[in-house]
């Protein structure tokens, strides 16, 4: 379970969730790590095939994972306390439609990965 700092403070609450994220296993980026960011903040990062869960206090939040200068469009997660909000994060990239890599890197960054609702 990985702490969510902000400012380097850590919020100590008791109304807390969890957020995890699974990252998919998949062709696409396989060797490269996804990072990501609770309200504009890096909040670590994930491996292919990789689940990690974060807490956080129990507010709105805005979720959002990054390679390069390609990341996913904001996810908004408003949960309730004690709650665990599960999200998916991979890549829009297959075996099948692989050569759509340039054509997501330059002109649809924010299509290149994906977050998701479990």
């Amino acid at each position: 379970m990985v702490k969510f700092e902000q400012a380097s403070i850590k919020i100590q609450s008791m109304h807390t969730k969890t957020i995890e994220i699974t990252r998919v296993e998949q062709y696409a980026n396989k060797a490269r790590v996804i990072r990501i960011y609770i309200n504009g903040v890096k909040v670590g990062f994930l491996r292919d095939g990789e689940t990690k869960s974060f807490e956080v206090p129990a507010t709105n939040h805005e979720i959002y994972a990054k390679i390069d200068w390609c990341k996913t469009r904001p996810l908004k997660i408003d949960a309730a306390k004690n709650e665990t909000v599960q999200l998916e994060l991979g890549s829009n990239l297959t075996r099948k439609n692989m050569y759509k890599a340039l054509y997501y890197t330059f002109f649809k960054p924010a299509d290149f990965l994906y977050l998701k609702k479990r």
